[in-house]
């Protein structure tokens, strides 16, 4: 059997639609827009993929948020990755490529929980995370033996310490850092996979299991030293979804990378607050900003969110460990969900109120029932979505696709746009400023 052939591979990140499908949400967003810090970033897996396939295999790689797609450039592959808002324009590119006879494979979180759908588009999914799964594909793809489908064996998870230091270089050939206002603001990287937290509105345990993987602290220091040699003075974005669930490994990696002189954000939980070490080494190591999950400050609400009710268990502690890891020069950018089944026309002056008194920044969301979760399997089963599927594009996170239990959509809506008003403005903002800057005034 003869080999096939396979000299380029081009692959595609799609477009990101920011903000919400419905008008009236989406003109108050935009309208309010100046007051987000966004983060904008490449997508870390497919710079990952990119690594893993063999250096004899040109790599293109397009950012459509910033670059138009030439579909008729001759690629002997094109690869997708993307989440469930962005896929439904992700099946537009693969038809328009598999209509020149280019071979589509596509990864990414949807497609690995959806994958007979997307096989209605490309020709092969790869399913979770690639690092063993890729080099497998290309190999059979070379042989002409090829699957639709390829998935990590039931039970079993990718050795992070296998995982390669991602294709940086790759972003280096654009034109995205010019401009922060509109370009990558930041430079992503991972250290850890898998969440014993469960949530039911989240695929991460789902997709990348409870048991918390990581690096090695020396992959982790090339990787570092690979973007400051790239990309020098960028913030770098910890892609983990909690980087600091082993307490231990976090404090041996912090104080290793102190004398980087590099800059952070991170996402973790609520619970860092009680541990002032790892507050003082966050500081000291770089650390800007904490994207912490809070969902919501309804005690039922928290309750019903993990099987546990780890997060019902940290509520009595939000106030006084915000405050905490704060005064150690840490900004808190609160996440907040509204719609969740107790929240009533009540919820979004609370919520605003609680992000007022602690002085926090931070995004406000609309619950989203994504494919795969076990919160868009309960909405079936009590018949509550407003959508039938796919609605996929409808999944921004700012939009209502079930109905509320104590509210009516429309209550949900305005609601939501009233909170977003009252967070977001250069009144609330510039006495966030303040309090921050008197705190800073104390550290340095």
């Amino acid at each position: 059997m003869s080999i096939r052939k396979l000299n380029h591979i081009c692959l595609i990140g799609t477009k990101r639609y920011t903000w919400a499908i419905n008008p009236k949400i989406k003109k108050s967003l935009d309208e309010n827009n100046k007051f987000i810090k966004a983060y904008n970033t490449s997508s870390l897996s497919l710079i990952t993929i990119a690594a893993l396939t063999p250096p004899d295999i040109d790599i293109s790689y397009i950012d459509e948020d910033f670059e138009e797609i030439d579909f008729d450039i001759q690629y002997d592959m094109v690869g997708i990755s993307a989440m469930t808002q962005q896929v439904i324009r992700s099946y537009e590119i693969a038809k328009e490529f598999r209509k020149r006879g280019t071979y589509v494979v596509m990864g990414g979180i949807h497609a690995s929980f959806l994958p007979n759908e997307a096989l209605e588009w490309v020709d092969t999914v790869i399913m979770g995370e690639g690092e063993d799964l890729w080099p497998q594909f290309l190999e059979d793809f070379k042989n002409n033996k090829e699957k639709k489908i390829y998935k990590q064996p039931e039970g079993t998870f990718v050795d992070l310490t296998k995982s390669p230091t991602p294709r940086y270089d790759l972003l280096t050939r654009k034109d995205y850092f010019k401009n922060n206002k509109i370009f990558y603001n930041m430079i992503p990287i991972q250290v850890s996979r898998g969440c014993p937290h469960n949530c039911e509105f989240c695929l991460v345990t789902k997709c990348y299991g409870s048991k918390f993987r990581k690096k090695t602290i020396e992959q982790i220091i090339r990787e570092i030293k690979k973007i400051k040699e790239y990309f020098p003075g960028k913030v770098i974005l910890f892609a983990d979804d909690n980087l600091f669930i082993d307490k231990k490994f976090s404090k041996k990696l912090l104080k290793t990378i102190k004398d980087l002189n590099i800059r952070w954000w991170a996402q973790t939980d609520i619970s860092i607050g009680e541990d002032e070490e790892l507050l003082s080494l966050i500081y000291e190591s770089g650390g800007l900003l904490l994207l912490i999950g809070f969902e919501s400050i309804d005690p039922e609400n928290l309750k019903l969110i993990n099987i546990n009710s780890w997060k019902y268990k940290q509520l009595s502690n939000y106030s006084k460990n915000i405050e905490r890891i704060q005064k150690h020069g840490i900004i808190v950018f609160g996440s907040f969900i509204f719609g969740l089944d107790n929240d009533d026309k009540n919820v979004f002056k609370n919520v605003v109120g609680f992000m007022d008194e602690n002085n926090i920044t931070g995004q406000l969301t609309i619950a989203t029932p994504l494919p795969g979760s076990r919160l868009l399997e309960r909405l079936k089963r009590e018949d509550r979505l407003l959508e039938n599927e796919p609605f996929w594009d409808k999944c921004t996170f700012f939009d209502v696709l079930y109905k509320p239990k104590k509210m009516t959509v429309e209550e949900l809506e305005d609601g939501f746009i009233g909170a977003y008003k009252q967070v977001f403005n250069e009144k609330v903002q510039a006495k966030r400023v303040q309090y921050l800057k008197e705190i800073y005034k104390k550290i340095i």
